[in-house]
């Protein structure tokens, strides 16, 4: 089974969003970042196996975490 990975990432209107990898738009879009990690955290808990990349507001890796099976 292929994992599938999910990022969290500034958006364009001084927003937060995650974003499944290969995706044009956001899957949901949120006001703080700390929401948007917590939705991530979720939704990779609940589509394992998974990985949560999570960015700066300048764009780079914070952090990433696995979810496996």
């Amino acid at each position: 089974m292929m994992k599938t990975t999910y990022h969290v990432q500034s958006g364009k209107t001084k927003s937060w969003e995650i974003k499944k990898e290969g995706a044009k738009q956001a899957t949901k879009t949120f006001e703080t970042k700390e929401e948007a990690y917590q939705f991530g955290r979720q939704i990779c808990d609940e589509n394992r196996p998974s990985e949560l990349v999570v960015h700066q507001e300048n764009g780079q890796i914070e952090d990433r975490s696995l979810y496996n099976s």
